[in-house]
């Protein structure tokens, strides 16, 4: 029997102790559901009800069950997850999301009760209770009581033993003294601690343990911690410092004596339509420093955002919390998520305007909008009332910033807070997200010179050298700084040829080192750094190109290649609402120039909008028709969308322009692969590695092997390009399998483990890149592990839902662990998408899954 050890303690501290009985378990849920039941009749809705929020004390010698949460703004971190679905859709919280989280509480205890169990009659109460459909449910916790025979009478319900003395908590880490525990969730603990190094109070955070990989566990969140470290502002708390002790990870930042803003709203009231605006003002000044540093905040709420005892309003609680969740969970308060993320869309600099628009509404009204049911026009105007035109303002801005449409939100929390600043000096408040007007330079056209755009910017120079202005820090035209400027992008341009990536970084740092605030120059060394990253994987190069471009930023951030070029990196990054309004800058800045067109194109492809994309690509070809890199780079979307004819009309365009581009002749021979033209793709392929020997093209030959049949050939191909490139993870993966192709040895699982082990060091770079989680997903499947593989599986899925590569990678990976079902799902949908039914036709990972009934009736054997 389970020893009660604490005076006061929540159900969850109290099931980590041990095993329950039958007749405690019952107890617990009879009065946990009275008093539910009886909040219900009262017309009380909990909302946010699971097992944390039960609170268990010792009355009269006997247990007592309380409910805690009644009223909440909004769930706790660890609380978000064991939602009822439509909560977690921002729907209004019902009896019928009681009843789920009166279930996820029976569930609980049905967990921790010793044998024999509580019996079938109460896993038919959970699972009924724990319906997808608020329709399906018990109509009402008096229900649930009829179905367990809970008795409805509390004198019939046995007592049960009283709490023994309070453990002791632990009152060190390492040699920080914890004096007062102000907060616990999903992520750790937080502490009001002594810094003796320092001899100050500073707020702890300890996060449990994640995973089986603490050193990994330490770097991410140290390198998190450095990321939230540099940003500087007055309305930031400041982190000091990130380490691991006693085994437990934590950081510590400045301790504020204050209240949060959900205190000091629900304690005084509302604030006042100017008191909104002047609040809602700092607090955007403090997220745009957020989003300066390519940070998201991802959970503002009016509970991470301080009033301190001099009145100053401070931002709290971004990024580490947030990232550290368990992978599937919600990141995030549904109050406050955007409708986009909602429906399951990563978050952007867009989602946490929203999340601000939400709180600015909070802090005026004590309210949030209404349900994702309704219009995109409806969360403000029927709670935000009055004829002051302060009110009248701050309705503007927060109908902007809640907008269900991302793209029509203030395109970053710096111009929400102009409005809100203009707001409050009486001026008119911005009505959108509109970018201040362009300031468009021909040093800027000049700066988009990448290939032809070059000769036109420097025609532009020798035409009107009277009107161009002079940027401060340019070399002047004729320059050798200038030449080796203009010798650094033409080389860049041909980064296909090999040695010319290299060769343009070495005259970007050249031109720098004569000219060292040469804008364009740092510019241009960041994209060729980046150039490096995409082809070697190498995370030095890409940190180097992250401090060129904001480097380049600082210099001159009023160019456009400047910004096309943080735009570049952002998106690449996966923050794509930073990424979009640095491209929307560049292009204000010079909407001619075809760079930043195809730049633009880039960034929509990677966010699934390929309409969108292929406009820009176009527009780019239009502008600049001797480019080999646009059409290359249509050609390379619609291949990955399956339009293969229009992929090789698109790359033999680009291989007119340059019929000795290698990089066009992989390409090339993808497309014939694809559509089954074998020769064809061997042919491109072996021209292709004729110019450039690159292990990518040496793995797209032994693919073509493969389904000619040649497998000892194919695994020659592999090894050459894993000897060209022994860190690359997908160079081991397709090297483990060719081997498995052959036959499922233990050399060919020895190599997926060796490409397991260099695909998690790229996944900390890329965590969102659904082709690496596909693979890495695929590679755990073949090792027969799906506790590693599926997460990685599903969340490709979600990243990249109509890739179908990455459809026919899930069909793969679950038909080897057994599901035969998901497997059959996701190859139809691979199929349907266009992938290649020959290729499935020869994978041995189908054999099995050829033979079932209801395989696609293309690869039926």
């Amino acid at each position: 029997m389970t020893q009660f050890v604490s005076s006061r303690r929540t159900l969850p501290e109290l099931l980590r102790v041990g095993p329950l009985q039958s007749n405690q378990a019952f107890s617990i849920a009879a009065q946990v559901g009275r008093e539910l039941s009886a909040a219900h009749e009262a017309g009380s809705i909990h909302g946010y009800l699971t097992s944390a929020c039960v609170q268990l004390s010792t009355e009269s010698g006997g247990l007592r069950a309380r409910i805690a949460g009644f009223g909440a703004e909004s769930p706790t971190s660890d609380s978000v997850s064991q939602m009822a679905p439509e909560l977690r859709l921002g729907r209004p919280a019902t009896v019928a999301a009681d009843v789920y989280g009166f279930g996820v509480i029976l569930a609980d205890l049905a967990a921790a009760v010793s044998a024999p169990g509580l019996g079938t009659r109460w896993q038919e109460a959970v699972r009924r209770c724990l319906e997808p459909e608020p329709g399906h449910r018990f109509t009402s916790i008096a229900a649930v009581f009829d179905a367990l025979q809970i008795p409805p009478d509390p004198e019939q319900t046995s007592a049960l033993p009283p709490l023994g003395p309070a453990p002791a908590e632990p009152r060190q880490w390492g040699d920080f003294q914890l004096l007062q525990r102000l907060g616990q969730g999903a992520f750790g603990e937080v502490w009001r601690a002594w810094d003796p190094v320092l001899e100050r109070e500073v707020a702890l955070k300890l996060l449990l343990p994640r995973g089986q990989h603490p050193e990994q566990e330490l770097a991410t969140v140290v390198a998190e911690a450095r990321a939230m470290a540099r940003v500087r502002h007055p309305n930031i708390v400041p982190v000091y410092g990130v380490d691991r002790r006693e085994g437990r990870v934590g950081f510590w930042s400045d301790f504020v004596r204050g209240c949060t803003l959900s205190q000091r709203v629900r304690g005084d009231g509302v604030l006042t339509a100017r008191e909104t605006l002047s609040t809602g003002s700092e607090l955007c000044q403090a997220l745009a420093a957020v989003h300066h540093a390519g940070l998201l905040h991802r959970d503002i709420k009016a509970s991470n955002a301080m009033l301190d005892e001099d009145g100053r309003v401070l931002l709290m609680d971004f990024g580490l919390s947030q990232d550290l969740q368990i992978a599937g969970d919600i990141a995030g308060t549904p109050n406050y998520m955007a409708p986009e993320v909602r429906a399951g869309q990563p978050q952007t600099v867009q989602s946490d305007v929203y999340a601000l628009g939400v709180l600015l509404l909070f802090l005026a009204t004590g309210l949030y909008p209404l349900s994702a049911d309704r219009e995109a026009s409806d969360p403000v105007a029927w709670k935000l009332t009055g004829d002051d035109p302060s009110v009248a303002s701050l309705r503007t801005v927060i109908a902007t910033a809640t907008h269900s449409d991302p793209q029509q939100r203030f395109a970053g929390a710096a111009a929400m807070g102009q409005a809100l600043t203009a707001a409050l000096e009486a001026k008119p408040a911005a009505a959108g997200p509109a970018l201040p007007p362009p300031r468009r330079r021909l040093a800027a056209w000049l700066g988009g010179g990448l290939g032809v755009l070059v000769l036109v910017g420097l025609a532009l120079v020798f035409l009107l050298p009277r009107i161009r202005p002079k940027v401060v820090g340019e070399p002047t035209a004729g320059s050798p700084a200038y030449q080796d400027y203009l010798s650094a992008e033409a080389a860049l341009d041909r980064y296909d040829k090999p040695g010319n990536t290299q060769k343009a970084i070495a005259l970007f740092k050249t031109t720098l080192g004569r000219a060292p605030d040469f804008a364009l120059a740092q510019a241009g060394l960041a994209r060729a750094d980046w150039r490096m990253y995409i082809d070697t994987s190498d995370s030095n190069w890409a940190k180097q190109a992250t401090q060129a471009a904001a480097k380049a930023d600082q210099i001159n951030p009023s160019l456009a290649p400047v910004q096309m070029t943080l735009g570049n990196i952002h998106v690449d990054q996966g923050q794509f609402g930073l990424g979009m309004q640095e491209l929307q800058k560049a292009l204000s800045l010079d909407p001619h120039s075809a760079d930043v067109h195809a730049a633009l194109a880039e960034a929509y492809r990677q966010q699934g909008r390929l309409a969108d994309a292929k406009n820009e690509y176009q527009t780019a070809m239009d502008l600049s028709p001797d480019a080999w890199r646009w059409p290359y780079l249509l050609g390379a979307m619609q291949i990955d969308s399956g339009d293969y004819s229009g992929a090789e009309a698109s790359l033999q365009s680009a291989l007119q322009n340059t019929p000795d581009n290698a990089r066009v002749l992989y390409d090339l021979g993808l497309a014939y692969r694809k559509q089954g033209r074998y020769a064809d793709a061997r042919s491109a392929y072996e021209n292709a590695i004729a110019l450039d020997p690159r292990g990518d093209t040496l793995m797209a030959l032994g693919a073509v092997m493969l389904l000619q049949g040649d497998s000892a050939d194919a695994v020659r191909q592999y090894r050459r390009a894993v000897s060209l490139d022994p860190d690359n993870w997908n160079a081991w993966g397709n090297l483990a399998a060719a081997l498995s192709w052959q036959s499922a040895s233990p050399q060919s699982l020895r190599t997926y483990e060796k490409a397991i082990a260099l695909g998690e060091v790229q996944l900390r770079t890329t965590p969102d890149d659904p082709y690496l989680l596909s693979l890495l997903g695929n590679y755990f499947a073949a090792l027969h592990q799906p506790q590693k593989a599926l997460p990685l599986v599903r969340k490709s899925l979600a990243l990249s839902p109509n890739d179908p590569d990455v459809q026919e990678l899930a069909a793969e990976s679950y038909e080897m662990l057994g599901h035969r079902q998901e497997a059959l799902q996701y190859l139809a949908k691979a199929l349907q998408l266009g992938f290649s039914a020959d290729y499935a036709k020869k994978n041995p990972a189908f054999r099995a899954l050829r033979r079932d009934p209801h395989a696609p009736r293309q690869i039926q054997k």
